[in-house]
């Protein structure tokens, strides 16, 4: 059931600076590297073993600054859950400033959504995620910075099974608590052009599979103004 992977996505790579942009609208264009469950219903069970494997995908991501120390963001990715959530900067300038040396924030995320799959029988899924992560930096120059940071995540399937014949129930539902992921990247440019590139590892356990842990490279293209 590959088409029903197109949900059960969780981002390796974040993306995400410490610096908020103090103002304004950014938009930015992400290629990003995802860890992937893929339902396995061998034996007519609904409780298997997920198959993992990492995928990679594009995401769009827009902020809106709300004052000097927040801004408001979404993130949207390819055949994966969207988020809307708070970055909100504790230590340093936002980006427009320019600023050199340290600055630190936070992020909390939160997303909904259902969808609905077809091979064979139909598949209903709803998911549920939270996220959270901190963030560190520091700015070599305006045109510089280095940064890295953790994170933790929630995630949360439930799918209602229309259509099936032979399986052991009509519901699935896999979950994944406590993603712990750790990333490090630097980002080229003012706040009006930016290249990112970020190294990123992910340990995640879902229901019925093993531990893994996951490495991914990724990179993005954003525009503010």
């Amino acid at each position: 059931m590959v088409s029903c992977a197109q949900r059960i996505k969780v981002p390796i790579n974040r993306m995400m600076e410490p610096e908020v942009m103090g103002g304004g609208l950014g938009v930015e264009y992400r290629d990003l590297q995802y860890s992937r469950g893929v339902l396995n219903f061998s034996d007519n069970s609904t409780s298997n073993p997920l198959t993992m494997s990492t995928v990679k995908n594009k995401e769009f991501y827009m902020g809106l600054g709300l004052g000097q120390i927040v801004d408001l963001f979404v993130r949207v990715p390819e055949e994966s859950s969207s988020l809307i959530g708070l970055k909100i900067q504790l230590i340093g300038s936002p980006v427009k400033a320019g600023g050199v040396g340290h600055s630190l924030a936070f992020t909390l995320g939160t997303g909904s959504e259902r969808d609905s799959f077809e091979q064979n029988f139909t598949i209903d899924l709803k998911s549920d995620v939270t996220d959270f992560s901190l963030i560190h930096g520091y700015r070599l120059s305006p045109f510089f910075l280095i940064y890295e940071g953790v994170s933790v995540s929630n995630y949360t399937f439930q799918g209602d099974i229309t259509g099936a014949v032979g399986l052991d129930s009509d519901e699935l539902e896999y979950e994944a608590r406590n993603i712990l992921g750790a990333f490090a990247g630097l980002s080229l440019g003012y706040h009006t052009f930016k290249l990112k590139m970020e190294y990123a590892v992910q340990r995640i356990k879902w229901t019925y599979t093993d531990e893994k842990v996951f490495q991914a490279f990724g990179w993005s293209l954003s525009a503010g103004w």
